[in-house]
């Protein structure tokens, strides 16, 4: 089984910064995961100053990238995340980990500056915020839930167009892919209206994550030091 490293210099975060809101951690932080604004455009599409176009050969990009997400039965990033809010002229930033494991389990933990903590495993979720601890809840019990546990993992097994959630278009440059996805779902529309994800072409993983949510705010994850199919244990997706 292979392991792969893959290091980046962490970004310093600043002092007015935090991870959600609280109101609204539970949905929006499951989505910050793994999906990743997004539009569709015939010629070319433009995002952090980089020309995106449509992909040459889309076959070639879905056999490579399902075969090495294929080979991912683990992975663990770290995380640099910033959040544009409409009413603030100021970025927000925070940082922390995630980690991905044994059947589906699934760790978010925002450790600065503030620390949030969301993590599933057996099909239940659990929440924690500062010191406070969420009884577990049931994925299925909750439509949304559901649906974006789901969307989560399809993105780190690479059956993401395997989703009836989203429309999808594949989008590329010298250095990246990205998929831009648009959600269908009434659900996933009350959120979000445009999810990016880019993928690096050396490694066909995930590099950065952008949300355009419906309020107009926008929020930008960068992963790094991403290691994957290192040996984690299940104790690691218990929250006390």
């Amino acid at each position: 089984m292979n392991i792969y490293v893959i290091k980046k210099q962490m970004v310093p975060v600043t002092n007015n910064s935090f991870a959600i809101p609280v109101s609204n951690r539970i949905c929006r932080g499951i989505l910050n995961i793994y999906i990743v604004g997004l539009t569709f455009l015939l010629i070319g599409y433009t995002s952090s100053a980089e020309k995106y176009s449509p992909v040459k050969d889309e076959n070639a990009f879905m056999r490579q990238y399902g075969k090495i997400s294929g080979e991912i039965k683990s992975l663990e990033a770290d995380f640099v995340q910033e959040k544009e809010i409409v009413l603030l002229t100021k970025k927000l930033t925070s940082q922390g980990r995630l980690i991905f494991g044994n059947n589906n389990s699934l760790k978010i933990e925002y450790l600065l500056p503030n620390i949030f903590i969301f993590s599933m495993r057996d099909n239940k979720v659990t929440v924690k915020d500062g010191e406070r601890t969420t009884s577990s809840i049931s994925v299925k019990s909750n439509k949304l839930f559901e649906q974006i546990s789901q969307i989560t993992m399809y993105a780190i097994n690479g059956k993401i167009f395997d989703s009836k959630n989203f429309n999808s278009v594949i989008m590329e440059n010298k250095n990246s892919y990205m998929i831009i996805l648009v959600p269908k779902s009434k659900e996933l529309k009350q959120y979000y209206k445009e999810l990016d994800v880019v993928i690096g072409k050396e490694t066909m993983l995930i590099e950065k994550l952008i949300m355009q949510e419906t309020s107009g705010d926008k929020t930008t994850m960068v992963f790094n030091n991403i290691e994957i199919n290192n040996p984690i244990a299940d104790e690691v997706f218990t929250v006390n």
